[in-house]
C-alpha cells in the first residue's frame, strides 16, 4: 500500500508542477562586442628538475635557488614534486623541547600522560617504575615547572 501511494505521488508531482510562461522572462541585455577585450589563458609551465640538482640515495634531488632556499624534487605519478627542504633548517617539532606537548600527572604509583593529536588527546597510563627515559624526562620537566 505504502509502495503504490509513493507511485502515485511520484506521477503527481510533474503533472501539477507549473512553469513560467516564457513572454514573461526578460530579455538578456545586448554586450558591446566591439570593444571586448579578450585575455589570453595563463601559459602552464610544467615543473622539471634543474640540471645542477644532486640526486639523494632515495630518489629525490637536492637543489639550493639564487636566494639560498633548499628545495627538494620528487618525481610522483602525477608530475615532478617541489618542497621546501626543512630538514635543513630545522622544523619547529625538532627543536621542540622534550615534553612540551606532553602533560604528566602523578596519580600515587602511577604517572599519567595526555598527548594531542589530530584525532583528539591520547592518553596513556604506566607505573613509575615502568617509565622508559623520554617518559621520565617530561615527568621531571613538568615537576620543575610547578615548582
Amino acid at each position: 500500500m505504502k509502495k503504490l501511494l509513493a507511485f502515485a505521488v511520484l506521477l503527481a508531482v510533474p503533472a501539477f508542477s507549473q512553469t513560467a510562461p516564457a513572454a514573461a522572462k526578460p530579455a538578456p541585455a545586448k554586450k558591446a562586442a566591439s570593444k571586448a577585450v579578450v585575455k589570453p589563458a595563463p601559459v602552464v609551465v610544467p615543473l622539471v628538475i634543474p640540471k645542477d640538482a644532486t640526486p639523494n640515495p632515495d630518489g629525490t634531488y637536492a637543489w639550493a635557488d639564487k636566494a639560498g632556499k633548499k628545495w627538494i624534487f620528487s618525481k610522483t605519478p602525477f608530475g615532478i614534486s617541489k618542497i621546501e627542504d626543512t630538514a635543513a633548517t630545522g622544523s619547529a617539532f625538532a627543536s621542540a623541547p622534550v615534553g612540551q606537548f606532553v602533560k604528566a600527572v602523578e596519580v600515587g604509583d602511577k604517572v599519567r600522560f595526555e598527548r594531542q593529536s589530530p584525532f583528539g588527546p591520547t592518553k596513556w597510563e604506566k607505573n613509575k617504575a615502568d617509565l622508559n627515559d623520554e617518559e621520565r624526562a617530561i615527568l621531571a620537566a613538568q615537576a620543575q615547572k610547578q615548582q
